[in-house]
């Protein structure tokens, strides 16, 4: 979907996401999440997938229609020393941020080392197939968990694969870019943590207010010598602690983040 939104898209960059109201009544009330996909010239991009009564309501607007937005928001990829070589992976609709973030890599003239890793349980979740081929010069890969497109299995499997038996790279010099389920994300964490590269993870999460407020999109992390000097801070201190996706993510260091999957 598309939204003219100049103020947006000209701040916006990626990772970052919008809160859209989806209803001019209160049901649903609240207002849901969705990451730029895209931002050029005075419009704004989202991917969304039917899944529930908001973006139900949302799929039979019509064009010209107005809608409250909010953002952009929460913190994006960093990419101010974009790396040598980069390896987007995304499950299902989880693609989103990661065009956006390919999109900026192209122009910065570091997207010719990206490689696309994209995954679904079916061909139809793999989204964006001819944006990616474009943008990467056709350097995507894709995995379905039926088969029914490419490799058949896990897009994290793909991954870990692909490394295995790629050329000999420094892996000090390439950054792993994630987005989709959080299974998915905590398998890539651990191929990062392998493989001794570094990696940054845009986490998928219910949000309320999408400004920090609600407390209702927190993750762990692990605590820092800060955190854990804190007032107050106990014996779970010592090990984790608690971070709003909204606002102090949605992308985060791999490094950082406790898995409970």
């Amino acid at each position: 979907m598309r939204l003219a939104c100049p103020d947006a898209a000209q701040r916006a960059r990626p990772g970052q996401f919008i809160m859209l109201q989806v209803s001019e009544h209160t049901d649903p009330l609240l207002r849901r999440p969705f990451s730029v996909c895209s931002a050029q010239g005075t419009a704004v991009d989202i991917l969304y997938k039917v899944v529930g009564r908001g973006t139900a309501v949302m799929a039979g607007w019509n064009p010209e229609r107005r809608v409250s937005c909010i953002g952009p928001l929460g913190n994006g990829f960093s990419i101010a020393e974009a790396p040598e070589r980069t390896y987007l992976v995304a499950g299902g609709i989880g693609i989103a941020p990661l065009l956006f973030l390919l999109e900026t890599l192209v122009q910065q003239n570091s997207g010719r080392a990206s490689m696309v890793f994209m995954g679904g349980k079916t061909a139809p979740d793999v989204a964006l197939l001819e944006d990616f081929n474009l943008l990467s010069q056709k350097h995507s890969l894709y995995a379905t968990e039926d088969g029914s497109r490419g490799f058949q299995g896990l897009v994290t499997d793909l991954f870990s694969g692909y490394l295995a038996e790629g050329v000999s790279q420094d892996r000090q010099k390439a950054c792993i870019y994630g987005c989709g389920p959080e299974p998915m994300l905590s398998a890539l964490s651990k191929i990062a943590e392998q493989q001794g590269m570094d990696c940054q993870l845009s986490l998928e999460s219910r949000m309320a207010c999408g400004i920090g407020a609600c407390l209702g999109c927190a993750v762990k992390t692990k605590a820092t010598a800060d955190s854990a000097r804190s007032p107050g801070a106990g014996d779970q201190a010592q090990s984790c602690y608690y971070k709003r996706v909204c606002a102090d993510g949605p992308v985060f260091n791999s490094r950082e983040l406790v898995w409970d999957v």
